[in-house]
Formats: C-alpha cells, structure tokens, sequence
C-alpha cells in the first residue's frame, strides 16, 4: 500500500514550474491526479475539456500515453490531439512503477496539429480557442527537451521516491487480511482496487499467481468458509448467515453452498453438530 506526502509532492512541483515555467502535475499509480501547479488547467485546455466530445479526445491522450509508460517503463513525449506538447514519467520504486510525474499544456513551435485540430471545431468556438491558444507561452523544441531532461531526473530522485511511503508487506497479504475484515461487506474488483490503491491489472495478476483462481473465486470461497464457521457456531437463521458472509441472494448462496460442499446449510449444521 502506498502513501502520498501531497504537502511535499507540491513543493516540488512549484520548484519544477519556477525552474521551467511549464505546468506540472502528479498522478498515483491508478493515474489518479494528485496535485498540480500552477493550475490543473489553462485556459486554452479548459475551454477543450469543456466540450464533451473534445474532453473524451483529451481522456484517450491521456490514457494511451499511460499505457505506453507502462508498457515501454520509460519517459514518454507526444503531441496531444489539440496541438500541445505533454510528456508523461514514470516514478519507480524497485521495478514498479508507483506514480507518473506529467508535464504538459505546452505551446511548441510547431503549430501544424493545432491548425489541423481547428478544422474540427465550429467557427465560434475556433475564436475562443484561437485566443486561449495566442495567451500559452511558446517554449522553444530546445527548452522543451531540457525541461524534460530535468523530469526525468527528477523521477529516479532519491528525494522524490522519499515522499512516496510503500508498505512492504506482500501484495497477498494485503489482499487476503482486507478481505477477512470486510468479508459482509463490498468486496468488489473495483472498491478493493480504489481501497488498496491498485491497478484492476495488478489485482488479477497477484491472483492468479498466489492464489491460483481469480478474484471472484477466491472471495466466494471465503465467504462460504465464513459462513460454515457461523453454520456450526451460531444459532444465527440461515438467511442472517449468508447476509453476514456478504452473500444477500439467498437463493444464490444456497445453491453455492450446495455446490461447494455437497449439503445445504441446514444439512452442514445438522452434520457438523452432531459430530
């Protein structure tokens, strides 16, 4: 499980923006965004976001340049579908990646996607952007390369992965110990992803390697082991123990339980107390 020092986190990318005067924002390692300076977004990228179907252009830029992080584990440079220059690193602890340091919303010299991105909006709104976009300051191709150059410095500093505190403990374990204390409750993909901040990728994969099943497997499994414990244990009714083991269909955990061990859970009380 990671921490985020966000107060820290911040300092560090005003020096980075004073140095460069190039906005700068953290993301996790679920491409959550952390923090940002100077602002989140321009004006010329606020007046784009604006516009749903441009703001969707905007998330698959985004998206995309993460999964090349991810693929290639290296620093990546792209010019988004607006026109504006963006480069996306990679922060490691060990051999996992565990957040990306972003530089972006810079106006290159080359103004050749931005001129075809016009085309594609309507004359009004090509006046507004047209305005946001003269306000951008231009960075020289040169500037640009130096300012990524410092990033990527930045992003294997001892300093930075210092305000990203990491528990130790194996991911299993983790996984195995939040799902014991909220067996009753959402035991979801995505509520234990966001809980445990990991990736839907990562989850299945330390499935599938420590526990050999998937995640939904593997939580029925320990629902019906709970649900044998308050069977042979409680006086509790049938119906309270499967609400109890996170299973609310009582038809569905019934028919599971009979599944799982070849008698109702009338039958497996009856049984195991007479033992």
């Amino acid at each position: 499980m990671k921490g985020y020092n966000v107060e820290k986190l911040s300092e560090l990318l005003k020096h980075f923006y004073n140095l460069t005067g190039m906005k700068i924002c953290f993301w996790d390692s679920s491409e959550h965004e952390l923090c940002y300076y100077p602002a989140r977004l321009s004006d010329f990228c606020a007046l784009v976001r604006s516009d749903p179907e441009l703001d969707a252009r905007c998330a698959e830029c985004d998206r995309l340049a993460v999964l090349t992080c991810k693929r290639t584990k290296k620093q990546y440079s792209y010019t988004c579908h607006a026109g504006l220059r963006e480069c996306v690193s990679p922060v490691f602890y060990g051999d996992t990646i565990i957040g990306y340091i972003v530089v972006g919303q810079i106006r290159s010299e080359n103004s050749e996607r931005f001129s075809r991105f016009l085309k594609t909006v309507g004359e009004e709104q090509r006046e507004r952007l047209l305005s946001a976009y003269g306000a951008l300051k231009t960075f020289e191709s040169e500037k640009i390369e130096s300012a990524v150059h410092i990033l990527d410095a930045c992003t294997g500093y001892e300093y930075l992965r210092s305000l990203i505190s990491t528990d130790d403990s194996p991911l299993n374990v983790k996984l195995d110990a939040y799902i014991t204390e909220n067996i009753g409750g959402d035991l979801s993909v995505k509520r234990i992803c966001y809980k445990l901040r990991i990736s839907h990728g990562e989850i299945y994969n330390v499935f599938k390697r420590y526990f050999d099943t998937t995640p939904a497997e593997y939580i029925k499994k320990r629902r019906l082991a709970f649900a044998c414990e308050l069977l042979k244990n409680t006086d509790l009714p049938v119906n309270e123990v499967a609400k109890r083991s996170g299973i609310s269909d009582y038809n569905y955990f019934s028919k599971s339980f009979k599944r799982a061990f070849s008698q109702s859970p009338r039958e497996y009380r009856r049984a195991s107390r007479e033992k």
